[in-house]
Formats: C-alpha cells, structure tokens, sequence
C-alpha cells in the first residue's frame, strides 16, 4: 500500500487524530554539539519538549540527541516500520539542527560530521529526500515531518552559496511541508530555550481541539508576528482531509444520563475527579524515553577500556532526584527490623588516609567514620540492602514488588510496577541528560556542582575544595533533567552484573545474566573527577559495603 497522506513540517510536530484510534510513533532529533562546524545551544532543548510534547498526544518517541548519520539513518528506518505494522497509524519525524541545500536536495547534518567539500554531502548527511521515501514505503495513514534545520550552511565551502533549506523535489501525495522559514532563507537558532518558530509551534501543539492545518496557520502566523517578519514559515500542503494529533475535542455525550440526586441538606456537591495519568511519585523525576550512546569517545581523558560506545534505547521511567537519604533508611529500619549486611556480617570498609581502607568492625548505616545527618545518603550498604529497601517501599506504597529474595538469590519480575535499581543503561542516559561531553555540565566540572576529592584535577580544572565526607543530597548543582548528585556524593548501586558492552545497539538491556560483580555509578566524595565522568563504570561484590556507597530508586 502507498502512503496515503505525508505531512512534512520543519521543525516540530502537529496534532493528528482519525475518526478511528490509531497508533502514533515519532521519531525526535537534536543536534547541537557538533564537533567541526558552530555549535546550536537550543537544537536538544527542541527536541527534548518536543518528544514531552508528542507523548502527551499519545505518540511513542524514539529521541536521538546529538546523534551520528548511522544513528539518524537507523532511527528513521525504525519509523518506517514501525508504521508499517499498522495502515492506520500516524508518524511524526522531528529533526532540530545545521541543515543545508546542495543541488537543490536538503541535507540534515549529524553532530560529528567533517565534511570538506559539498561532494561528500551525499555519504556524509542524511539526505531528506531518503527520509521521505522510507516513510512512503510505510503505507501508514498519516506522517508529519518537522524541520527546524534552515540555518546557514555552516561549512566553509558553504560561504556565499544558498542559505536554508530548499522546497522539497518530491512532495508525498497528501502531505503538507512546512519549512520553518521561507525557502532559501535562514531561521534562527534563537536566544532563548527554544528556537522562535519551535516556541511557537510547541505552544500550539499544547491547544486542545485544534486540527492541523489550523495549527500550522498559528504557528506560521505566530512566528511572523514574533520575528516582525524576518523569519515567515512557509507551508506547502497536499492534505485536503480533516486529521488531529491530540484529542478533536469534546464530543456531547449521546447517551442518556440519569436526573441527578438531590443533595442532602447541610451537605455539598463535591464533583468527582478522575486520578490524574502517570503520577509522578513524590520526590521522582519523569525520566522520558529516547535513544543515546553509551560509553565514552575513544579521546575522552580518563576513559577506561570497558566504555565502548554503542547506541541504547531507553524505555520511560521515573528515577529519585537524589540519592537514599539516612533519614529515608531509618523508616524502613523502623517499620521493619531489617539489619543490614555491614551490621549481620562484621562492620563495613572506611577509607583512612594513612591505613588506606580498613574493615572496620561497628562501622555500618548509622556509624560511617564521619558525621551526617537525616539528609545524607545513606552508605555503608550493600547491593542487598538496597534490593530490600526497595522491596519494602513497593509494598507500602501497594505496589508489586520488583525481586524475588532467597537467600543470595534475588530474581526480578519486569512486569512489576514497584521499586528497583536502575540499569546500568538507565542510570548513564538519566546522568548525561541529552548531553555527549565527560560529564552533564561539560568538558569539566567543579566542587560547588558536585561533592568529589578535587585536589585530583580532571583535564588541567583548578584545585578546589575537598570535604572528606558526604554532604546533604540536593547541595550541588542538579543536571537539565532535574537530578542530584549523579556526578559524586557517593557511588551508587544498579541492577546489572559486570561484563563487557557489545558494541551493536540495544533496547533496555539489563546486563550480564550472571557474574561475579555489581555495577556501581557514578563516583563519590573519595574519588578524583576522573571517576565522576558520565562513562565510567565501578563493580563491587554484591555484599560489599563501604562509606563512599548508597544507591537510588526508579520505578517503570
């Protein structure tokens, strides 16, 4: 079956919905860290309220940030068949980022391309035209492609040649292409978080009801106004249908609806209230979907040979802004009696600076060899504590549990909707938080953003402060997505055994099915910045315990 109807706007997504439920899947693309030509500050701010946005619409995300050519390529062919499933689905393909024209064919540029001369655009961007051709193959109901990519052509071979994107060759029959800027014209990057015409388009998408073509009328009205006329969308369509991305608003109720009762007297009416949908649990951060490399760069100071790169889906979660607090632990000591293993099995290791690390045999949860309060995090706990600890919140909180516990066994249910250590996978894509560099605030990172030992400099920083214990968890500076403490404090347990990445691409992989070692992330107050990086991977038996050692929560 051929595409029936191919909407194509450049830049952001618009509302779709048929008389007749349908799937939707998106596919959302940031680029702004380029390594060879100017870097974009907004393209990933784009794109990650962009893929917020889709899925409020009901639209599966696949959110690829700062991505390479065979990372687009692979993610657009995963679009199309995924659409292809289903002929009544809708697609949407976002891309933000450096794009250019060359022969009068559009070319989106991948964050680490070096391209020296417009000869080699062809093997080395991903060409628009073959992105349209895959989603005609789908034969699904409905596609929207949004470009924000009509910036400058930043090559220097580029200099004084066409500016923006040009009008698509092949227009899809009943599709409607939208350029954020008129062809052949420049778009702006902008000042603010997000570019002018994806502020506009994001807030029109938000209106209920609204169907797209009506959508796109406001956005271009809205951008133009905004812009005083320096940067007009330009809106090609081919789709003469009626078709909703959200919700076509509120229909009347045919059915006949029962006289309401009278209310008592010295009584209220209170209006019943649905639950709201996806819950964000107190103290959480709604962790969306998306797809990142993990893993280091082979330049990246400090790396480790176990960090090679390779492309992971992540599934949508929910992970603890911080870390598990002492207080936190106290409860479930409280509610249940547990002891831990530091305090059932002979005390725990402390770090001393003349002894180096000693087991020491009272030193557990409540005794670590320094001070702290009810909001440090907790340490000195094992892999198994923090299992129980999660298993216990599960069932007071009337959640199914995530492990099953015997003895030294502990087996997870997947299908289960309580608490549990983040993946490995999970716990690198919530630290990066959209960004490629060692670590979420960049190529570098100081003692006010994060609680480490710098008289160890990472890549020539200056010495700072070192403060030779934990401090409160929220003290540093939090990354984009709203978490604390990734980078230092302490060194945080997740599910997955050691081993050794593969190098192909994965969807929510969960490690090793067997080993010897626990992962740990994220590095601690002990350590150098080095060990901070966003990459770098610790193992530890599943029994150890330590005073640089704690954990956090997720939920699916």
């Amino acid at each position: 079956m051929t595409l029936r109807k191919l909407v194509c706007a450049l830049l952001v997504c618009i509302p779709v919905l048929a008389l007749h439920a349908q799937q939707k899947y998106a596919l959302v693309i940031g680029n702004g860290a380029y390594t060879t030509v100017t870097r974009l500050n907004n393209p990933v701010n784009d794109a990650n309220d962009m893929a917020e946005v889709l899925r409020s619409l009901g639209f599966q995300v696949d959110l690829l940030l700062n991505s390479r050519l065979d990372q687009m390529e692979d993610a657009a062919i995963r679009l199309k068949n995924r659409l292809s499933v289903n002929a009544n689905a809708y697609g949407f393909f976002f891309y933000a980022g450096h794009g250019v024209q060359s022969s009068g064919d559009n070319y989106l540029i991948p964050v680490d391309a070096d391209i020296k001369s417009e000869s080699f655009l062809r093997t080395k961007a991903l060409h628009m035209q073959a992105v349209l051709d895959e989603l005609n193959q789908a034969g699904n109901a409905l596609n929207v492609v949004v470009l924000d990519a009509c910036r400058d052509n930043p090559f220097s071979w580029g200099r004084g040649g066409n500016r923006g994107l040009n009008v698509v060759n092949v227009q899809p029959a009943d599709s409607i292409i939208v350029f954020a800027t008129s062809a052949g014209k420049a778009a702006a990057d902008g000042m603010g978080r997000n570019s002018p015409f994806t502020t506009e388009l994001l807030k029109n998408l938000k209106t209920p009801g609204i169907e797209v073509n009506e959508m796109l009328r406001r956005t271009g009205a809205d951008v133009s106004k905004a812009t005083n006329r320096e940067q007009i969308p330009a809106i090609y369509s081919q789709f003469f249908e009626t078709a909703y991305l959200g919700r076509a608003g509120v229909q009347p109720d045919p059915s006949p609806q029962p006289p309401e009762r009278p209310v008592p007297e010295g009584f209220v009416r209170i209006p019943a209230v649905a639950p709201p949908e996806n819950l964000v649990p107190d103290g959480f951060m709604r962790i969306l979907s998306g797809t990142f490399m993990m893993g280091s760069p082979a330049g990246e100071v400090g790396r480790d040979s176990d960090e090679t790169q390779h492309q992971v889906w992540v599934s949508e979660f929910y992970m603890s802004r911080h870390e598990v607090t002492v207080g936190e632990f106290r409860s479930f000591v409280n509610a249940t009696g547990y002891r831990t293993t530091a305090e059932t099995s002979g005390g725990g290791y402390v770090y001393d600076r003349n002894e180096g690390w000693v087991m020491k045999g009272d030193a557990n949860w409540k005794n670590p060899y320094f001070s702290q309060g009810d909001r440090h995090p907790v340490v000195l706990v094992s892999w198994f504590d923090a299992v129980q600890y999660c298993n216990w919140r599960s069932v007071r909180e009337g959640l199914a549990v995530a492990y099953t516990v015997n003895g030294d066994s502990v087996t997870w249910n997947r299908n289960a909707n309580g608490y549990r250590l983040p993946t490995e996978a999970e716990w690198e894509y919530a630290c990066r938080a959209g960004t490629a560099t060692p670590f979420s605030t960049g190529n570098n990172i100081t003692t006010n953003q994060a609680n480490y030992d710098e008289n160890y400099p990472y890549n020539g920083n200056a010495k700072g402060v070192y403060r030779e214990k934990t401090w409160d968890v929220g003290s540093g500076t939090p990354n984009v997505w709203g978490l604390y403490d990734m980078h230092g404090n302490v060194w945080e347990w997740c599910w997955d055994w050691f081993g050794d990445y593969s190098s192909a691409s994965q969807t929510d992989p969960v490690g090793p099915a067997a080993g010897s070692y626990r992962v740990g992330r994220g590095g601690s107050w002990l350590g150098d910045a080095q060990t901070l990086r966003s990459a770098r991977r610790g193992d530890g038996e599943p029994g150890s315990r330590s005073h640089y050692l704690g954990f956090r929560p997720v939920r699916p």
